[in-house]
């Protein structure tokens, strides 16, 4: 067992440092900021207020407890900025690597196949985007609790008891509540029973219906988890039909079997990997034709082999199983694929590819077997090495996306931002134009275009634009909030602290808005008006200087001097050179004397 227990540690401490670069790393623009850095139910860390929250609201479109529990956690434990939320993605895939080889051996008592297997899944250069973006989380948290209960299950194969067979459950439950799409495992348990297991075999014969029928109903209670997570998906997940309303039945059918090739190749031939790739809802039907009577003839020849080399249907058919929530037609939405989405399907792959290479390279080719998969190893290695660093921050992997995908919109629009958000105002109304040519009905890209126009000098454009985008989704706070700096920079302060008020009253999470309205009610004189404006904006944004000299500005104007100078010497800690506020500091301090 030292072999074993060396080997897991091995593939833990060899993973962590291959992946520990993304602990420098920032948040992504897409997605990172609504689910981490200004989510207000996870920058305030872990409390019980925040745990409420996370099981009994739906956060951006998903009902995902846990998710958000880890971020919370994340905060408590190494602060709100973004390197906290890396480290923990970081360890929780080492740890997922490790937990993967110890399953495998304890299922199938082959030791290097397994630590083979482990290490392709960890290794692989598809994990860069599970590991290394914030908001993929959901991927390597319920891969953690995924491999969990494969152990549990192990146990309970070793010896069945209502005891083992619940923990299992636990662990799938807690999963589900972390990303829905482990609504498949209870599949790949029977795929599991079948081999290595092999507690039934796969037989047209009374005998073996005998078999699997006690297997299918101890996992009713697992069917049932599944199937109760995909309603609440549905329920919840209202974007992944938005503009896909027009597409038939039977075009979602054509779209699957290309998209598993499609993967398969992802798999095969890691190159060009970038954070999104173009979505298209048009179907080629003597493609499609091609590519399912493909799938069907390789499942076949597998199935005909089931007695030979059982572990290449079981590992076909993890792939398949393991993808069919994600598969493009099944999914909710069209993007045509995803990296993170192969992290668990890769596991069949790895498995088939392990223990066929065992078989083929006995005797006199082992040597050459093992250079064979060193140099596998050490290709993912040196490709997953490489593709890190893009995932430093959102400009250097947009700069990307913009050319591999040009013609994305979404990409254009995030690059566009990013831009704008390094003060390359220009170069960002270009891209963020381009995202609005791409798709002329988004509401959100007219908005950017918007803030961009505004920083340009624009501001009659500006404003144009956010009443465009206003009139196709007047409920976004942030298009209001848009608007209302589109009317200040036109001296328009009534209608601009209108729209102010109305953008927080939408999106009460708005830090800009909530500072912004808080200062037209303090320079009106209003300032115990403003005082629970400029309060929202430094507990949302608690890393921005302004937000606590604000609100320490407004509690000295109520009296309150004692948590004014806290306050502003807090905004001088973040940044000492903040205009007015060492004179603004020296003049509370002379009043507390």
């Amino acid at each position: 067992m030292r072999t074993e227990h060396g080997l897991a540690l091995l593939l833990f401490a060899a993973t962590l440092a291959l992946f520990w670069p993304a602990c420098g790393f920032d948040f992504m623009g897409l997605d990172d900021i609504e689910y981490a850095a200004q989510n207000p139910m996870v920058i305030d860390g872990l409390r019980w207020e925040g745990v409420r929250q996370a099981f009994t609201t739906v956060r951006e479109q998903w009902w995902l407890p846990l998710l958000w529990i880890s971020y919370m956690a994340d905060v408590s434990m190494f602060g709100p900025g973004p390197h906290g939320h890396h480290f923990a993605n970081v360890l929780l895939h080492a740890a997922n690597a490790a937990l993967l080889f110890w399953v495998l051996f304890r299922l199938t008592g082959s030791r290097w196949r397994s630590a083979f297997a482990a290490a392709l899944f960890a290794w692989h250069p598809t994990r860069v985007e599970a590991v290394a973006w914030i908001a993929a989380r959901k991927d390597v948290l319920s891969g953690f609790f995924f491999m969990l209960g494969l152990w549990a299950y192990a146990r309970h194969a070793e010896k069945p008891s209502g005891r083992r067979l619940a923990w299992t459950c636990g662990w799938l439950l807690a999963g589900l509540m972390s990303k829905g799409v482990l609504v498949a495992v209870p599949f790949l348990l029977l795929v599991l029973d079948f081999w290595p297991l092999r507690r039934a075999r796969l037989e047209w014969r009374s005998a073996a219906w005998a078999a699997w029928k006690p297997l299918l109903w101890e996992k009713l209670p697992l069917f049932g988890l599944a199937a109760a997570f995909m309603a609440v998906n549905v329920a919840t997940h209202h974007s992944g039909w938005e503009g896909t309303g027009h597409v038939a039945g039977t075009d979602r059918l054509g779209m699957i079997a290309p998209n598993v090739v499609a993967y398969l190749r992802l798999i095969a031939c890691p190159l060009h990997l970038s954070i999104l790739y173009p979505e298209r809802d048009v179907v080629s039907w003597p493609w499609s034709l091609a590519a399912t009577a493909v799938l069907a003839l390789a499942t076949v020849a597998l199935f005909l082999r089931r007695e030979r080399q059982p572990y290449l249907l079981a590992g076909w058919l993890w792939f398949l199983l393991g993808l069919a929530p994600v598969v493009r037609g099944v999914r909710l939405g069209l993007a045509q694929y995803a990296d993170r989405w192969t992290y668990l399907p890769l596991i069949g792959v790895g498995i088939a590819l392990a223990w066929l290479a065992a078989e083929v390279g006995r005797g006199r080719a082992r040597k050459a077997l093992l250079a064979v998969a060193g140099l596998v190893l050490a290709a993912c290695v040196a490709k997953t090495h490489a593709q890190l660093p893009w995932w430093r921050d959102t400009l250097t992997m947009f700069a990307r996306a913009a050319w591999l995908t040009p013609v994305h919109p979404l990409v254009q629009s995030t690059y566009g931002q990013a831009l704008y958000q390094a003060g390359r105002f220009g170069e960002g109304e270009a891209h963020l134009r381009a995202a609005l040519e791409l798709d002329p009905d988004k509401a959100e890209y007219l908005s950017n275009w918007g803030r961009a126009l505004l920083r340009l000098g624009r501001a009659e454009e500006a404003l144009a634009a956010q009443d465009r985008a206003l009139a196709r989704q007047p409920e976004v706070g942030r298009f209001h909030g848009n608007r209302g700096n589109a009317l200040l920079a036109l001296g328009r302060r009534d209608e601009a602290q209108a729209a102010f008020a109305e953008a927080v009253r939408l999106q009460p999470n708005l830090a800009e808005a909530q500072s912004r309205l808080g200062d037209l009610l303090f320079r009106a004189n209003r300032a115990a008006e403003a005082l629970p404006h400029y309060e929202a904006a430094a507990h949302l944004r608690p890393d921005m200087a302004l937000n606590w000299f604000n609100l320490g500005l407004a509690q000295a104007q109520l009296g309150r001097s004692a948590e004014a100078l806290a306050n502003v010497e807090r905004a001088l800690r973040i940044d000492p050179d903040l205009p007015g506020a060492q004179a603004a500091a020296t003049r509370l301090r002379l009043l507390a004397f």
